[in-house]
């Protein structure tokens, strides 16, 4: 345990160190351990819009799609569960996790540090240097908003409403689910992209005193490669500035209130059912106007017209924003906490469980060997066949899952035992509106060798599950009801007499390997599971 928690603390600290400090994001997503941000600001914005204009009203979810909704990495409030208000907040996570899960922090790494996205996140690219670099920096910011906002203006109806059969697939991972391509309103993903990045204009600018327009972009692709020089490059992103919506202080409540306003302003506009399109999109340009519009004279001579945003201290950096909250000492800590957190439970980290089992079974073997105490045989005389049966429990780390396991057990001989199990296996998560779900029921032929030791009270084993494996609850793309394969393999257990009649077995890496649907988009819920059990045999 000791050597588990010196991995997992120390590869949080090179995380730290490492990737945590190249992070782009502004305002937060939604995870683990940190606050919805962008949900926030966005889901008010959509709340105000539906007070005044019929066409943004709730759109109704289908079987399918209220499965999605209840396997999102977030918790959307009691109002926004719909099809179009789940579909704007999934457009505004994409800039930020482009279809990866929310724990990923190798992957989000390599998203947020693209340079040829950091338009999607108003801030500069390579090669927008001064003088001029804000200016140029502002029009992609500017034209990636239009853009977004021109092909959700193609998702509209006649009556200038979001269209449910206009549809755009969109790359999203689900708490259970996992990766899958959603099909939704395409009016509402397009909106929710321009959105995520009219609200980041917020956080990565320098602004005038009244917060309409903007004197200087921020300026991360540089800063990340260790080579940013002001004068030239712009000032550095400073998580100070950014990444919380909880209204600290008076130039941050301003920025988060002219966020939503702004958003507000974006919504109502695109969903006028009074408007044509082209008025639609001049409207828009418009809102650019008044809130990405440039505000020239500042520059590195001046200290950036001695921008009070210069005074905010750099806060504990964080992958999934500018901060997570708190501040000073207490605040990194925090994050480092959270941060080991998850790279323990990260389901794409597999190599903990593993790891684990491996110290475990060493151990188990360590313990056989040392063992100079004789014991009688085991029940009745091991090579003769025999009927018993098997009691077990299982728990997986890395998709999380429990398993409780009844079987039947026939020993052929010395060496070879089969069985028939039937386990019932609930599916967990740390994120969205439900936690826990029923699972799957999976049942399957046993095949185990066996290798008994010198020391009759112990033996190891290698175990082999092949069946078939059973939905108990819906999911996106997969109906309650679908069967499938299952299949499992414990390479290396341990078993050990703890009477004439009962063994206690270990199995310290038991993959095991559930695919209630094969067809269409596959299901597949693949568990690094750690199993201990009773095995009982007649005499």
């Amino acid at each position: 345990m000791k050597t588990l928690h010196f991995m997992g603390v120390t590869a949080a600290i090179v995380l730290w160190f490492g990737i945590i400090p190249g992070s782009a994001r502004s305002y937060t997503i939604s995870t683990i351990i940190t606050q919805g941000c962008h949900e926030k600001i966005t889901s008010e914005a959509l709340r105000t819009v539906r007070l005044d204009l019929e066409t943004a009203a709730p759109l109704p979810l289908t079987h399918n799609e209220q499965a999605l909704v209840d396997d999102l990495e977030f918790t959307p409030d009691h109002d926004m569960k719909d099809l179009g208000a789940a579909s704007l907040l999934l457009g505004a996570r994409d800039n930020d996790v482009k279809g990866w899960s929310s724990d990923d922090l190798t992957m989000l790494a390599t998203v947020l540090g693209n340079p040829k996205t950091q338009e999607e996140h108003c801030l500069r690219s390579r090669g927008q240097d001064e003088p001029g670099g804000s200016e140029a920096a502002i029009r992609d910011c500017r034209g990636f908003i239009r853009r977004r906002v021109a092909e959700a203006l193609d998702g509209l109806d006649g009556n200038g409403a979001p269209d449910p059969a206009k549809r755009t697939s969109l790359r999203v991972h689900l708490s259970l689910r996992g990766a899958i391509d959603a099909s939704l309103p395409t009016y509402y993903v397009r909106m929710g992209q321009a959105i995520h990045t009219v609200e980041d204009s917020f956080a990565h600018t320098y602004r005038t005193a009244d917060g309409m327009k903007i004197t200087t972009i921020l300026n991360w692709i540089d800063a990340a490669d260790g080579n940013l020089k002001e004068s030239r490059d712009g000032p550095a992103h400073t998580r100070g500035l950014c990444g919380v919506c909880n209204d600290p202080d008076e130039l941050r409540t301003t920025r988060r209130k002219l966020a939503t306003k702004a958003s507000v302003e974006l919504l109502h506009a695109t969903l006028d059912p009074q408007k044509t399109k082209d008025e639609k999109m001049a409207t828009v340009d418009g809102i650019l106007d008044t809130y990405l519009s440039y505000s020239p004279g500042c520059n590195f001579g001046n200290n950036w017209c001695n921008a009070p945003e210069r005074d905010y201290k750099e806060d504990a950096p964080s992958i999934f924003g500018c901060s997570v909250g708190g501040s000073g000492d207490m605040g990194g800590i925090c994050t480092l906490v959270g941060l080991t957190i998850m790279l323990l439970v990260s389901r794409r980290k597999r190599t903990i469980t593993p790891m684990l089992a491996a110290l475990v079974t060493a151990g188990a073997i360590e313990l056989a060997g040392s063992s100079a105490r004789a014991a009688e045989p085991g029940p009745g005389i091991p090579s003769e066949g025999t009927w018993g049966a098997y009691l077990g429990a299982s728990g997986s780390a890395d998709k999380l899952a429990f398993a409780g396991e009844l079987g039947l057990r026939y020993r052929l001989g010395t060496h070879w035992t089969v069985g028939w199990d039937v386990e019932l296996n609930p599916w967990a998560s740390l994120y969205g509106p439900k936690r826990i779900e029923l699972g799957t029921l999976n049942s399957y032929a046993t095949v185990i060798l066996r290798f008994p030791l010198a020391d009759a009270d112990f033996g190891l084993r290698t175990t082999v599950n092949v069946g078939l494996s059973y939905l108990l609850f819906d999911l996106y793309g997969v109906r309650e009801g679908s069967l499938g394969l299952f299949a499992g393999v414990s390479p290396l257990g341990l078993e050990w007499r703890l009477s004439r009649f009962f063994r206690l077995v270990i199995n310290p890496i038991n993959i095991a390997v559930p695919m209630p649907q094969l067809r269409s988009v596959p299901l597949i819920y693949p568990q690094y599971r750690f199993s201990i059990g009773i095995d009982f045999m007649a005499g």
